[in-house]
C-alpha cells in the first residue's frame, strides 16, 4: 500500500490532524516510538508533566508505536501526529547523521551526553540537521549503556567474532563488520525468532534490563560488558518546526521544564533498573563477563576507521561530529587532562 493511502486510513480512524479542543488549551497526539513497558514509560512521565504545568494551554495525549519509526517524519508532516517521543538514532534511514544523536561507540556516559546537549553545541548542532526537515527535537532524556552484547559461545579475540552472525545496530554494526561479522538489523520482535532458527549467534539490542524481558538470556549465555557500542542513548520530543515557533512561551516553557523533569527521571531510574537486571542474570547463571582489553582496542580502532569514512562521505556528519569534538576538547581542558 502507497503511503499516501496507509496514512489516509488512519487519518479516517483516528481523525486527522489533531484539533484544538477550547479556545484555550491545546491537544497534541505524541507518538511513542519505545515500548510501551521498555522504557516508553518517559513518554507519559513527559506527558503527565506538560499536562500538570501548562495551565490548560496545552494537553498531551501518549499513543504508543501508532506509527513505525521509518514513517514518524511524515506522519508529523502530514498531520497524523503531533509529536514523536524517542532517540534520534530511530530516524537513521531519513538523516544517518542523526544516529550520532542517538549515541556512538566508546562515545560519553549519559552525564557527558547530556552536558554536550545542554551546555555545549549538540543542541544546535541537532538542530541544524533537524532543520533540513522542517523539524525541532527538544533533548529530553538519556538512557544508559546498553549490554555490550549476548553471544552463545565465549568471545576472546577478534578470531571469534569473524564470521559471527549477530543483530546489531548503526555505527556499532558497522564498526564489527570491520571484522568481519556479519550483522543484521532487527527489529525486537524478530530477534527470538533469529535466534531460535539460528540465523543469529548474538544479538546486542538495549540496556540489560530490556534485554532481560526479551528472554536473550535463553539463547545467549554469554554477556559481555561494557556497552561499548552505545554508552549513553538520547531521548527527545520531535515536533515540526513550525509547530514549536507558534507556540507561546509559557508552552514552551512548560515543554522544557517537562524535558527536564523526563531526563531526571531516566537517568535516575534507568541506572537502578540496570544494576537490578545484572545482579539478576548472575543469579540465574549468566556469564557476566568484561571484554577483553585488546578485543575492545581492536573495536576502538575500528571504530575511529568508520568514523573518519562517515565524515568525509557526509557534511552533516562532520558538522555534528566536529561539535562533540570541540565540546570534548572544551572539557578536556577545563579539568585540566
Amino acid at each position: 500500500m502507497p503511503d499516501w493511502m496507509r496514512f489516509s486510513l488512519l487519518c479516517l480512524i483516528i481523525v486527522c490532524p489533531t484539533s484544538v479542543s477550547s479556545a484555550d488549551e491545546k491537544r497534541w497526539r505524541m507518538n511513542s516510538l519505545l515500548h510501551p513497558h521498555l522504557f516508553g514509560e518517559s513518554a507519559r512521565v513527559f506527558a503527565d508533566e506538560v499536562n500538570a504545568l501548562a495551565n490548560g494551554e496545552l494537553h498531551i495525549e501518549v499513543h504508543d508505536q501508532l506509527v513505525l519509526d521509518v514513517d514518524a517524519f511524515e506522519a508529523l508532516h502530514s498531520g497524523l501526529v503531533d509529536a514523536v517521543w524517542g532517540s534520534p538514532g530511530h530516524h537513521h534511514r531519513e538523516e544517518p547523521a542523526l544516529i550520532l544523536f542517538g549515541g556512538f561507540p566508546f562515545g560519553p556516559d549519559p552525564d557527558e551526553f547530556s552536558a554536550w546537549m545542554k551546555e555545549g553545541e549538540g543542541a544546535s548542532a541537532l538542530d541544524e540537521i533537524y532543520s533540513h526537515h522542517g523539524l525541532r527535537s527538544i533533548y529530553c532524556g538519556v538512557l544508559p549503556e546498553e549490554a555490550g552484547g549476548w553471544f552463545r559461545f565465549p568471545i576472546n579475540t577478534t578470531h571469534d567474532l569473524n564470521g559471527l552472525a549477530m543483530r546489531s545496530f548503526g555505527y556499532g554494526a558497522q564498526t564489527l563488520r570491520n571484522l568481519g561479522v556479519t550483522t543484521y538489523e532487527l527489529p525486537a520482535s524478530d530477534i527470538r525468532p533469529a535466534f531460535e532458527n539460528g540465523v543469529i549467534d548474538a544479538a546486542e539490542f538495549a540496556m540489560p534490563s530490556i534485554d532481560s524481558l526479551l528472554g536473550f538470556p535463553e539463547y545467549a549465555p554469554y554477556l559481555y560488558i561494557p556497552g561499548w557500542q552505545q554508552p549513553s542513548t538520547a531521548l527527545e520530543l520531535l515536533v515540526l518546526e513550525k509547530t514549536w515557533l507558534a507556540l507561546s512561551e509559557s508552552i514552551r516553557g512548560s515543554i522544557e521544564r517537562a524535558c527536564d523533569e523526563a531526563l531526571r527521571w531516566t537517568r535516575d531510574i534507568a541506572v537502578q533498573h540496570q544494576d537490578n537486571a545484572i545482579a539478576d542474570f548472575r543469579a540465574r547463571g549468566v556469564k557476566v563477563l568484561e571484554w577483553p582489553p585488546q578485543l575492545l582496542d581492536a573495536l576502538e580502532l575500528s571504530w575511529t576507521q568508520v568514523i573518519k569514512a562517515e565524515t568525509a562521505a557526509d557534511p552533516r556528519v562532520a558538522m555534528a561530529w566536529k561539535s562533540y569534538l570541540d565540546f570534548k576538547g572544551d572539557g578536556a581542558q577545563s579539568s585540566g587532562r
